[in-house]
């Protein structure tokens, strides 16, 4: 038969019992950490700092790239020489000469401004008198005009060249 455990021996008066001191220990650990999970510690939220400075950061380099504008990104026109300014304000002019020309052999009469030649007016002007007529252009400080009296090859002579050896640079 099995035996019953012997029952452990009172305490002498003055002295503690050791179970009921470690299970009062364990209730106390048990109730600290029963308070802990019930009380809910604020969380913070995460910083948004690194977002805000890289904004900055970002915005500032995108204004600098704009304000600055480095000819890697935006790249600068060729300066032209007053003679290629002429010569390009030439051959120009050629072309609207030659629409003007065109009206003249289809209609049999000289047109009344360049729209209704189908010319492109931007800097030209053009001035019907009769028979003949005068045509101006501008490029900046320069002004060439032509009297329908001229031959247009006259009038263009070698800028056709000049433009075409830019183009070729």
């Amino acid at each position: 038969m099995p035996q019953a455990p012997t029952p452990s021996p009172a305490p002498a008066p003055g002295q503690h019992d050791r179970t009921k001191l470690l299970e009062a220990y364990q209730n106390l650990v048990r109730s600290e950490q029963e308070k802990r999970a019930s009380v809910a510690l604020p969380v913070r939220p995460p910083s948004r700092a690194p977002f805000w400075i890289t904004a900055v950061l970002v915005i500032g380099g995108l204004s600098s790239v704009l304000v600055l504008q480095p000819e890697w990104l935006f790249p600068r026109a060729p300066i032209e020489t007053p003679a290629l300014q002429e010569a390009s304000l030439r051959v120009r002019m050629f072309v609207e000469i030659d629409r003007i020309e065109q009206f003249r052999s289809l209609n049999g009469r000289l047109p009344l401004n360049l729209v209704e030649a189908k010319a492109d007016s931007m800097g030209l002007s053009y001035r019907p008198s009769g028979e003949a007529y005068s045509f101006v252009g501008r490029n900046g400080a320069l002004s060439l005009t032509y009297n329908s009296s001229m031959s247009p090859r006259d009038f263009l002579g070698q800028s056709y060249e000049l433009v075409a050896m830019r183009a070729g640079q």
